[in-house]
């Protein structure tokens, strides 16, 4: 080959490798621009902007999403596919605050005492395996005062140099000294210690109930503090109108049981009365969000204190539900939280939706749910329609199983 055939054959090798270089371009861009991706891809069509993340799709939860957009993976139709989760409700801790005066000691019909009756049944609640993880505790009063004090002590009576304590109704109104239980809260929970507390009790004193609750208050308070991923309530149990340690009338109680419910902790306080004459625990029980008192008659005292504490239990359940720190695709948004509850019986979930503004300030008779602080939400709270739903209203078993789903825009009710 000549020098000038030579120099021809590579100015069209040139020619030729860019031509194919500059179709190889195009073809790029194209592909990159309007071409459609190929079958199977998660780009292009994702709603979450052709980003190369799996969707939610975790338990089946289908809804229906508005405008709004979803982090979940949407289906035909505008469905969200959201990951579903069983809701994990906040574990429940019960203090029992129980009189123990020497007027339960006496005799009612059928035999034995008010204070057999009401231990009896208070041991047969302890041990029931629905106790399983129910943190328990437990509280008497009177606590007697110090069998001696100082001059000008109320109830102090000195002779020469001694000093002895014979205060008439035999009980101390100091609030701390009630701030102390006898058996504490504890988990994991364990009914001996409180068992065993029961049947080695001694009765005495009178019915110093409004210092009495406000010690019980101080330390469940204290103990909320700590366990803030669980419920904590007060049920206090007496034979009598409250008497002695001024002031101490049901009104004094009632306001006792109205702070403690206003408190951070939001501790309700749930009353059951053994006797007669006792209507006015009502308002007590009102003032500390449990509606109305558990009178209990003489005549039957065990059976009905039993089922009293039965229905307490139900009544007390939380209708809380924890929300996770995360989910499949990461850190969960309360924007996209939906929940579905499922009625015993059935296959078919109806919707919960959130209240209107987000609070429970909206709560209907119509139900729906709200967050525990929407500005740093911890858990999901049911709106009480809802929750007796969920409680199966308001006795031990539960009336259906609810979920949780993440990933899809949250449904709320219209605004009233």
């Amino acid at each position: 080959m000549t020098h000038r055939n030579a120099m021809r054959a590579r100015a069209l090798q040139t020619f030729v490798l860019a031509a194919l270089l500059a179709f190889g371009v195009a073809a790029c861009s194209a592909a990159s621009g309007d071409a459609p991706p190929s079958k199977g891809s998660n780009k292009g069509g994702a709603p979450n902007g052709g980003r190369d993340e799996p969707g939610l799709s975790l338990g089946g939860g289908d809804i229906k999403t508005g405008t709004g957009g979803s982090a979940g993976t949407l289906g035909t139709g505008g469905v969200c596919k959201a990951e579903s989760h069983e809701g994990q409700r906040v574990p429940l801790d019960m203090y029992f605050l129980v009189d123990s005066s020497l007027s339960m000691d006496e005799d009612i019909p059928g035999g034995g005492t008010r204070w057999a009756a009401v231990s009896s049944a208070l041991m047969g609640f302890l041990e029931s395996p629905s106790n399983a993880d129910v943190a328990l505790g437990l509280g008497y009063f009177p606590v007697l005062p110090p069998a001696t004090c100082q001059m000008g002590d109320p109830g102090c009576i000195c002779l020469w140099a001694l000093c002895f304590n014979l205060s008439f109704e035999l009980a101390s109104c100091n609030v701390d000294d009630y701030s102390t239980p006898t058996v504490p809260l504890a988990l994991p929970p364990n009914a001996g210690p409180l068992i065993s507390d029961l049947q080695a009790h001694l009765l005495n004193g009178g019915t110093p109930t409004r210092p009495a609750l406000e010690g019980a208050v101080k330390y469940v308070d204290t103990w909320a503090a700590a366990h803030p991923d669980r419920k904590s309530v007060i049920v206090l149990a007496t034979d009598g109108e409250p008497t002695g340690c001024l002031p101490n009338s049901a009104e004094d109680v009632a306001d006792v049981a109205a702070a403690a419910l206003a408190s951070s902790a939001a501790i309700q306080t749930f009353v059951i009365g053994v006797g007669s004459s006792l209507q006015s625990l009502n308002l007590i029980a009102q003032a500390g969000g449990t509606k109305q008192a558990y009178l209990v008659e003489d005549t039957n005292a065990t059976t009905a204190f039993a089922e009293a504490l039965e229905q307490i239990r139900g009544a007390a359940s939380p209708c809380d539900f924890l929300i996770p720190t995360a989910g499949v695709q990461g850190k969960i948004d309360p924007n996209q939280v939906n929940v579905e509850f499922t009625p015993v019986g059935s296959a078919t979930p109806t919707q919960l939706a959130q209240t209107s503004d987000g609070s429970a300030a909206t709560c209907g008779p119509e139900g729906g749910w709200h967050y525990d602080n929407p500005a740093a939400p911890q858990a999901i709270k049911l709106c009480p329609a809802s929750c007796s739903l969920v409680n199966g209203g308001g006795v031990q078993v539960s009336g259906g199983t609810v979920q949780v789903q993440f990933g899809c825009e949250t449904v709320r009710q219209d605004p009233k």
